[in-house]
């Protein structure tokens, strides 16, 4: 007869036993683990996503300046170093007009051609008479004024009378010819271009002068203009055909 409470059934015994070997050992933690690492490597394939999205460009942040031209001209081609620049063409400037100018002549020989010069002399009147010295090639007022000042060279053929010829070739601003032009006409004289200048002719006595008979004496004035000289001449009852142009075409052959 067994003893009641003092003795132990052995499968109470073994029960027992598993019980405690299975309080000792962790219940199925493999798959726990296999969890973890693969919520981890999800989690790290998304942050890694989200990086690679957010990475500047290297290339545009490698150079500001190329950004900047990009930014600047999205359509100009690249400038190749070894294609040829083209400097801008000199342009020189156009020469300035400069207006020909006259010098004056030695001696009143020189402003008259060899034959002119003989028929002068064949008048028998005496070149540059001291008697005339003070005479000018006008009987303007105003235009005598300007030759006396500014007499250059003076040639006077005669005596004092109603016979004789007095020239004078002087230098001038070529803008003082208009004024001495228009006190001419204002005087009543005709003005022509003539041999690449212009002639003004003014008949004092003779023939259109109110008052004048045939076989007056007769007296007038001539005057050219042209670069910077002016011919003025005063002469009275001398054939005056040829005379002045004959000056022109000596001064300017």
């Amino acid at each position: 007869m067994t003893e009641s409470g003092l003795g132990t059934d052995p499968s109470d015994a073994e029960s027992t036993a598993e019980t405690a070997s299975d309080q000792r050992r962790p219940g199925r933690p493999r798959w726990i683990i296999a969890a973890v690492l693969a919520g981890l490597l999800v989690i790290g394939a998304i942050i890694w996503a989200v990086i690679a999205l957010k990475a500047p460009d290297k290339q545009a942040l490698a150079s500001p300046s190329a950004q900047a031209s990009v930014l600047a001209s999205p359509s100009a081609p690249p400038m190749s170093s070894n294609e040829p620049t083209t400097e801008p063409a000199m342009v020189s400037p156009s020469p300035t007009a400069t207006v020909p100018t006259l010098s004056l002549p030695a001696d009143c020989q020189a402003i008259y051609s060899g034959p002119m010069f003989s028929s002068l002399r064949a008048l028998e009147l005496p070149l540059n008479d001291p008697s005339l010295a003070d005479e000018t090639g006008t009987a303007i007022p105003e235009l005598d004024t300007l030759l006396r000042a500014n007499p250059g060279l003076h040639c006077s053929w005669g005596l004092p009378s109603e016979l004789g010829i007095n020239t004078n070739v002087t230098l001038i601003d070529p803008a003082a010819a208009q004024n001495i032009e228009a006190a001419l006409v204002a005087r009543g004289a005709t003005c022509e271009d003539k041999d690449d200048g212009t002639l003004c002719t003014l008949i004092h006595v003779g023939p259109g002068v109110e008052g004048w008979a045939e076989g007056d004496p007769q007296a007038g004035e001539n005057h050219f203009f042209r670069d910077n000289a002016w011919i003025a001449t005063h002469w009275s009852t001398v054939e005056m055909n040829g005379y002045t142009p004959d000056i022109v075409h000596t001064l300017w052959p």
